[in-house]
């Protein structure tokens, strides 16, 4: 962010970085007059994050009433230290991530990005199945809700202490010029 409180437009690569390796995140849904929140292993990838569910539950009906999202991904450094005389203050790293949530129904794209998913988190998935890794199965999909964020913006900020001095650089990038 510039002195005069402006966001900087160039921290896609930054944001992505914090994406990728954060293993959970947080969305933010309305359900309806009421905000939800809730806690889930994710993957992003080429500007989606994606998830998966039951096929059924809050999470869902909430998408299918309003597919309008929040996606947010943080990691503290460091320890807490002085803010204004008081030990309150952490520096740390967080991207917001504005979409529109739906559930993926193309059974290929599905089996892709559940492979995607399942390589992130465990190591046999990574492996060639020549020594002996594992793929995902299209039926295995099939059985599976996959949840799709279609990113059309990111925010991030970077915050740090120097000295005694706490210093941020904020970032935005829009997928959706029209955003």
């Amino acid at each position: 962010m510039t002195d005069d409180g402006v966001f900087v437009e160039n921290g896609l690569a930054e944001m992505e970085q914090m994406l990728r390796r954060a293993e959970v995140g947080r969305i933010g849904l309305a359900h309806g007059s009421k905000p939800y929140v809730i806690p889930l292993n994710f993957l992003y990838h080429e500007g989606k994050i994606v998830f998966h569910c039951a096929w059924e539950g809050k999470k869902l009906a909430s998408i299918e009433e309003n597919p309008n999202c929040c996606f947010e991904v943080d990691t503290f450094v460091g320890s807490v230290s002085d803010h204004h005389e008081t030990r309150c203050h952490l520096d740390y790293d967080s991207v917001l991530a504005y979409g529109r949530a739906r559930v993926e129904k193309d059974v290929a794209e599905k089996t892709r990005l559940l492979q995607l998913f399942a390589e992130k988190y465990s190591e046999p998935y990574r492996k060639p199945t020549s020594e002996g890794g594992k793929r995902f199965s299209r039926s295995r999909a099939s059985e599976c809700c996959c949840v799709v964020i279609d990113v059309e913006e990111l925010t991030g900020r970077r915050e740090r202490t120097v000295g005694e001095k706490q210093e941020k650089t904020m970032w935005r990038h829009s997928f959706n010029p029209s955003f």
